[in-house]
C-alpha cells in the first residue's frame, strides 16, 4: 500500500510539472483540441435529440394532448360531454381540458375533395389545450359562436405550399378566404368560408378542420353535448397519475396518455435514435483516437526526459500513471472549455437561428455527458504503455544505462547546435 501511495504522489508531482511547467501555446492548442472533440462528440447527437423532442411535443401539443378521452366499447360518443369536461378540470395536475365533435368526414373545393376530419370545438378551450391556433400560416382562429367559418390544416387546403408532404393529396390552392364545401355527417353540404390555415408539421394534425361547436349545433342539432374525444393537457410526465385519477369520473370510457397514443411518431423516433447512437459510437471512437494522438505526440517527443526520470529511480508505473493523470486533466479542461462553448455560444445560437427540418424548427437539446473524460483515462494507459515497451522505458534495464544514454544525447544536440 505504502509504495503504491508513493508511486500515485509521484505520478501526480510528475503530471502537475509537465502542466504547469510546459510550453504554454501547446497547454493551450491541447485544451482548445479536446474542447473541439467534446462540442463534435455532443452536437449532432443533441441535435437528433431536439428532433426527437420536437415530435414528441408536436404530437402533444398538436394531436393527442396528455390525455385523450375516447368513448368505451360500443358506444361512438360521450354524452354529456360539458358536464364530464367541468368534472376534469377540476383534478389536480389538469391544465386544460378541451371537447371535440367529429361533425364532418369530406372538405371540397372545386374539382378536388378529399376524406377529412371535420371537428366542432370550443375555440377558446382547443387553443389552451393545443398550440395549433398559434401555428396559423394565414387568417385568424375561430371566435366562439361563429357560424359561417373554417379553419384548415395545410394538409387539406394545400394553400401552394408545394414542399410540403401532403400537397399532391390536399385541395392544392385553398387560402384564407375562399369558400369550401363540407359534407356533415348526416350527409348534408354547406359552404363555409376559410378564416384560417395552419400548419403544425406534423402530418395527423395538419389533415384536421375546425368549426365552433355552435356551428355544429346549427348543422347538426344531434351533436350538441357530445364528443367523440376530450383532450386534457397536464405537466410533462404528470400524465399517468392524472389519467388514474380520471377514470372513476366515467367508468365506461377510454383513458389513453399520449404515450399509448405516439405510433405515429414511432417509427420516425426510432430511426433518430438508431441515427444518434450510431454517431454516438463513431464520436466517441474519433475522441479516444483523438486522445491518444495528443498524449502519444506529447510522449514521443520527452523520451529524453523519461530516460532521464527512469534513470533517477522513478519508477515505470509513476510515469505511465502520470501520462494517464495528464491525459484525465487535458481532457477535464477541455470538456470545461468545450461546455462553455456549447452551452454559451452554440445553444443560444441555434436557439435563436433553429435548424428548420421537414418536422419543424429543431434546436438542441443537450445531455451532458462528458465523454471525452470517458476515453481519456484508456488514451493515457494507450501510449505510455506502448513508449513503456521501447527502451527508455524498460523496466529491466540498467537505469546508469538511461543516464548514459540521455547524456550522450543532450551532449550530440549540442555539438549539432555548434
Amino acid at each position: 500500500m505504502a509504495a503504491a501511495w508513493r508511486s500515485l504522489r509521484s505520478a501526480t508531482f510528475l503530471a502537475v510539472r509537465a502542466i504547469t511547467r510546459g510550453p504554454l501555446g501547446v497547454l493551450v492548442m491541447t485544451i482548445l483540441m479536446m474542447a473541439l472533440v467534446y462540442v463534435q462528440l455532443l452536437f449532432i447527437p443533441a441535435l437528433i435529440q431536439g428532433a426527437v423532442d420536437h415530435s414528441e411535443n408536436q404530437l402533444i401539443d398538436t394531436a393527442t394532448a396528455s390525455v385523450q378521452i375516447t368513448p368505451g366499447h360500443g358506444s361512438a360518443t360521450i354524452d354529456a360531454a360539458s358536464a364530464l369536461v367541468s368534472e376534469v378540470a377540476g383534478v389536480d395536475g389538469v391544465d386544460g381540458v378541451a371537447a371535440a365533435m367529429r361533425v364532418g368526414s369530406e372538405v371540397s373545393a372545386g374539382s378536388r375533395s378529399g376524406s377529412w376530419s371535420v371537428l366542432a370545438v370550443d375555440p377558446v378551450a382547443y387553443a389552451e389545450v393545443f398550440t395549433t391556433a398559434s401555428n396559423l400560416i394565414e387568417g385568424r382562429w375561430l371566435q366562439p359562436g361563429e357560424t359561417g367559418s373554417i379553419v384548415l390544416g395545410v394538409g387539406i387546403a394545400g394553400a401552394d405550399l408545394h414542399d410540403v408532404a401532403s400537397y399532391r393529396a390536399s385541395l392544392r390552392s385553398v387560402h384564407a378566404g375562399d369558400a369550401v364545401t363540407v359534407t356533415f355527417a348526416d350527409g348534408s353540404t354547406t359552404d363555409i368560408t376559410v378564416a384560417g390555415i395552419f400548419y403544425n408539421h406534423l402530418v395527423v394534425s395538419d389533415a384536421v378542420a375546425f368549426i365552433t361547436d355552435a356551428a355544429a349545433a346549427d348543422q347538426l342539432p344531434a351533436s350538441a353535448d357530445r364528443a367523440t374525444a376530450i383532450y386534457v393537457k397536464t405537466e410533462r410526465g404528470d400524465e399517468e397519475r392524472v389519467a388514474t385519477q380520471l377514470q372513476p369520473k366515467r367508468a365506461d370510457a377510454t383513458y389513453e396518455t399520449w404515450l399509448d397514443l405516439r405510433d405515429v411518431i414511432d417509427e420516425q423516433v426510432w430511426s433518430f435514435n438508431m441515427i444518434k447512437d450510431i454517431l454516438g459510437v463513431v464520436s466517441l471512437i474519433v475522441a479516444a483516437v483523438t486522445v491518444i494522438i495528443v498524449t502519444y505526440v506529447d510522449l514521443v517527443g520527452k523520451r529524453r526526459t523519461i530516460g532521464i526520470e527512469r534513470a533517477i529511480g522513478i519508477k515505470a508505473n509513476a510515469i505511465v500513471a502520470s501520462y494517464a493523470l495528464k491525459a484525465i486533466a487535458y481532457a477535464v479542461m477541455g470538456t470545461a472549455v468545450g461546455a462553455a462553448i456549447l452551452l454559451g455560444i452554440v445553444d443560444p445560437i441555434i436557439d435563436r437561428y433553429p435548424f428548420s427540418f421537414p418536422i419543424g424548427p429543431v434546436t438542441l437539446s443537450i445531455d451532458g455527458p462528458a465523454a471525452s473524460q470517458r476515453c481519456a483515462h484508456p488514451g493515457g494507459r494507450v501510449d505510455t504503455r506502448r513508449a513503456r515497451a521501447g527502451v527508455a522505458l524498460d523496466p529491466n534495464q540498467d537505469p546508469r544505462r538511461d543516464l548514459e544514454l540521455s547524456r550522450r544525447a543532450g551532449d550530440g544536440a549540442v555539438s549539432r547546435a555548434r
